[in-house]
């Protein structure tokens, strides 16, 4: 929806780059655009890692890394070497002994000798299957027990050996399988210590970024902010990898409008009060067509 320039765009820039990071507004669109490259991605027989954290967890060190460790399918792991995995408490997957978690990447079978994540059963985490061969996993924010899923109490120090501490280890071999996109929405609200252990292997400068693991981060921004924008801590995103989600336009406010049977005559007065933000004209055309008639006449 007036979003097909926005789209190749980061097509674009996830191919040349293999990261790309969106920005904007609350309400600017961000999740429905990563959920559109996201199907793309399955599509193509990509295995999808979706990690969406909620403000609450911003204060929980290790939520987002306790929820990505979830979030891969324990069935697509079992096929691979060194890796042990039982079913734990919850929907968390337990890690079994296994010292080899550490070992090198890409030491298992190559992409073609064994079978692709999406062609397996979901693993112990929430898995919202689409269409395609591929498969997403999606977590709604980390839970606030992600402390207790690390074998350690909330808030006591560095995660250590815990199983969310393998998640970098684990996403090099998942990678070194199979094509992995990995999504991050919402990254403004990622805890510091699942930033630190997911930079291990994702940024640049901390070796060397598997390259069947791309990444595509999508991250609030407000005018302002002294925080240093978690893409650049994660992954030393640049200018060139960021992408701002842009207003819609008239057309693409009247087909929004459209789209929740919400009147076409209010695009005008809709568009000039939203900036083209597609929540707040959803917004404003809910409050308009609940006032009365003669109110809407004169508006």
């Amino acid at each position: 929806m007036g979003r097909s320039e926005l789209l190749d765009r980061l097509h674009q820039t996830l191919r040349s780059h293999g990261r790309a990071v969106l920005t904007g507004a609350p309400g600017a669109g961000r999740s429905a655009v990563l959920d559109v490259v996201a199907a793309t991605a399955e599509s193509h027989g990509e295995t999808v890692l979706r990690l969406t954290p909620a403000e609450r967890d911003r204060t929980v060190p290790g939520a987002a890394a306790t929820e990505l460790l979830a979030a891969i399918p324990t069935a697509a792991l079992a096929p691979l070497p060194g890796m042990s995995f039982r079913a734990g408490p919850g929907s968390l997957p337990a890690l079994g002994a296994s010292p080899a978690l550490g070992a090198v990447p890409g030491t298992g079978p190559r992409p073609g000798s064994g079978t692709r994540p999406g062609a397996l059963a979901a693993g112990s985490a929430r898995t919202t299957p689409r269409t395609g061969g591929g498969r997403s996993t999606r977590t709604a924010g980390a839970r606030r027990t992600a402390g207790a899923g690390t074998g350690r109490a909330r808030g006591s120090g560095p995660l250590g050996a815990g199983p969310a501490a393998s998640v970098p280890a684990l996403l090099r071999r998942l990678a070194g399988e199979w094509p992995v996109l990995l999504v991050i929405d919402d990254a403004q609200w990622l805890d510091e210590e699942s930033v630190l252990l997911l930079r291990s292997v994702l940024h640049p400068g901390a070796g060397t970024v598997p390259a069947e693991l791309r990444l595509l981060i999508a991250e609030r921004t407000a005018p302002g902010d002294p925080r240093e924008p978690v893409a650049h801590a994660l992954c030393g995103a640049t200018p060139r990898d960021t992408i701002p989600v842009p207003p819609l336009d008239p057309a693409s406010t009247a087909e929004l409008l459209a789209r929740h049977r919400l009147p076409r005559r209010l695009t005008d007065a809709v568009h000039r009060a939203s900036g083209g933000n597609p929540a707040r004209a959803l917004a404003v055309a809910r409050t308009l067509t609940a006032g009365p008639p003669a109110e809407l006449a004169a508006g």
